[in-house]
């Protein structure tokens, strides 16, 4: 099932790319996981070992988001790409 955002109230989209202490890495996905403005959370390999996407209703909920909510302690630094346009999203349809 393909959702417009903006019929959720989304307008704007960011990548977000996170670099931690591996030892912190799965406590923090896992709390980052249950917020409802992360679409998608995923340990990676790199410079950062942490990206999400976040949904945000405006640029200022964006910024909030960003500097109130994800800024948790054992984050050393947090990349931000603006997402301009989305070509194509896929989730997995959990039943049961």
């Amino acid at each position: 099932m393909d959702i417009e955002p903006a019929g959720l109230g989304v307008t704007v989209s960011a990548l977000l790319r996170m670099q931690m202490k591996p030892a912190h890495l799965d406590a923090v996905a896992t709390e980052l996981a249950g917020r409802q403005e992360l679409a998608m959370v995923a340990a990676t390999t790199g410079p950062t070992n942490l990206v999400a996407q976040a949904l945000c209703g405006d640029a200022e909920e964006r910024h909030r988001y960003l500097t109130r909510e994800v800024a948790l302690d054992p984050i050393a630094r947090i990349e931000t790409a603006p997402v301009l346009r989305t070509y194509k999203a896929a989730a997995p349809l959990r039943i049961g």
